[in-house]
């Protein structure tokens, strides 16, 4: 069976160049597809395959990373969603404008049956940390949306959640890496109880399904988006400027049609926040 899975983890890597070279070839060896990403502070990888070549991938990597505790969300594909088998190494797994330190983000998660109930909650404010065009593809009831296209302007927003400063907070993204540094980066400004919902979207979706959940989820790569059952969703790409849409007509550019197949040199030049699928 054909299989998608995205797995990060946050670890001090001595060498990111040496031990994604020595991934690369694991991959490689496999028969692997999609993007290694490594840094100091650990890994965010998305790999689509044969289930068995996954499996043996996940085993080989052990003794440089334990993913004992890592959630890996796993998808049945149709087909592969990524062309390409590729190395990034970067500053960090998960690109913001300010230092953020995931160390800080210790025993702040919440199970999915806990988000689920703090989504009742009167006195629980959830924040959506995804940018402008993943959530009008679909998010959380009542959840409250950021003014985003990028994630490093996670900061520039802050002025606007002053108001919760007294409040629980959750948040949630994709795969849950964005929240991992959005956590501290709110404890650090004055807001004391923040939590995030482990796993992100994706493993709510493996657990409870779309209970709560408005639309689709968008992911990065050719599938644009996903049903709360990990089916591929309705929408598609513009093929003019890149935004999602399901209808003839995009709503963004006013374009008469979309894009029906992936298109990795659109998704390299703007909708790549996390280097992954979908986190």
């Amino acid at each position: 069976m054909l299989e998608v899975i995205n797995f990060y983890k946050f670890f001090d890597v001595a060498d990111p160049r040496a031990l994604g070279e020595r991934w690369l070839g694991l991959a490689a060896r496999n028969d692997l597809k999609g993007t290694l990403l490594l840094a100091p502070e650990g890994t965010n990888s998305t790999l689509a395959g044969e289930s068995p070549a996954l499996d043996a991938f996940l085993r080989e990597i052990e003794p440089d990373c334990s993913l004992e505790d890592v959630i890996i969300k796993r998808m049945p594909v149709a087909k592969l969603p990524l062309p390409k088998l590729k190395l990034k190494v970067k500053p960090e797994i998960v690109t913001t404008g300010w230092n953020a330190d995931w160390k800080a983000n210790q025993g702040t998660f919440v199970s999915p049956k806990q988000f689920r109930e703090m989504l009742d909650d009167p006195e629980v404010v959830v924040i959506d940390t995804r940018n402008d065009y993943e959530y009008y593809v679909g998010t959380f009831r009542g959840a409250r949306v950021l003014p985003l296209n990028e994630f490093d302007q996670f900061e520039e927003t802050l002025p606007a959640l002053e108001d919760l400063r007294d409040r629980k907070i959750v948040t949630f993204c994709t795969g849950g890496i964005r929240c991992e540094k959005a956590v501290p980066l709110l404890k650090k400004k004055g807001f004391e109880r923040v939590y995030q919902l482990q796993g992100g979207i994706l493993n709510y979706f493996e657990e409870l399904g779309g209970d709560d959940w408005e639309g689709e989820c968008f992911v990065f790569d050719y599938r644009c988006s996903i049903k709360p059952d990990l089916s591929r969703g309705t929408f598609q790409f513009c093929e003019s400027c890149g935004q999602p849409t399901r209808q003839g007509l995009c709503t963004e550019c006013n374009a008469a049609s979309y894009q029906p197949a992936f298109d990795g040199r659109r998704l390299e030049k703007g909708r790549h926040q996390d280097g992954s699928a979908g986190s």
